[in-house]
């Protein structure tokens, strides 16, 4: 099984939605902390279905909503 962990961290303006997945790491700047959650395991999901990393998966993921800025994702 897979490491995963979702943390959410108060910043400025709102809170940094931090993923970790296996040995990889996205930060994502989000102002809903009610939606971290579900954001972050959604984001998780698409990495391990599709085999892919997790700043890959955010892109997915934001092409699909339209949430977050390509700037907000950091390694």
């Amino acid at each position: 099984m897979s490491k995963q962990q979702i943390t959410i961290e108060e910043v400025y303006g709102g809170f940094d939605l931090i993923l970790r997945y296996q040995d990889q790491q996205a930060i994502l700047f989000i102002q809903d902390k009610a939606q971290a959650n579900f954001i972050g395991e959604q984001i998780i999901t698409i990495a391990k279905e599709q085999k892919i990393d997790i700043n890959s998966a955010a892109a997915i993921f934001n092409h699909g909503t339209g949430m977050f800025a390509a700037d907000n994702m950091q390694n």
